[in-house]
This record gives C-alpha cells, sequence and structure tokens, in this order.
C-alpha cells in the first residue's frame, strides 16, 4: 500500500492528469493514470513496437498474473497492461 507521501504524490499527479485533460475535476480515470505514472513512469507513446513484439509481451504479463492468480502468497494482482512505460 502507500503510506501519506505516495497518496499526496498520486494525488498531486491526478490533478495534473486532470489539468492536461483540460477537466476541473479529478475524477477516477485521473487516479488510476496517476497511480501508473508514480509506479511504473510515464508511458511511452512515441515508442513502436511491433505486433509481434506486443503479442510476446502479452503473453508475457498474462503468465505473471496467472501465476499471482495460482500461488497462495502472492501479491493480488490489480492491473495487467502491455502500455510501455518508464
Amino acid at each position: 500500500g502507500f503510506v501519506g507521501a505516495d497518496l499526496e504524490n498520486v494525488l498531486n499527479e491526478a490533478a495534473l492528469v486532470a489539468a492536461r485533460r483540460n477537466k476541473r475535476v479529478i475524477d477516477a480515470s485521473d487516479i488510476d493514470e496517476a497511480e501508473d505514472r508514480v509506479i511504473a513512469g510515464p508511458s511511452k507513446k512515441d515508442k513502436t513496437v511491433s505486433q509481434r513484439d506486443r503479442q510476446i509481451v502479452a503473453y508475457h504479463e498474462a503468465g505473471h498474473t496467472i501465476v499471482g492468480l495460482v500461488l497462495s502468497n502472492a501479491r493480488v494482482v490489480h492491473k495487467v497492461t502491455i502500455v510501455p512505460r518508464g
């Protein structure tokens, strides 16, 4: 989980995300994007990934998800994505 400073960081980032979207109010989609940015970094929209590479990454991430669901001591899976970040 997040500590207070982490939550503050996520909400500040969510405010920036909302502002970039020309919104006056933060909503759940802004917080979701902000959380991803804080945890994994901004998305790399300019990075071109081939369909084959995206498929390989999708299989790889699906494997992480399945293992996380099968193992009793694994952390709960909250989100799976193949969006390049960092």
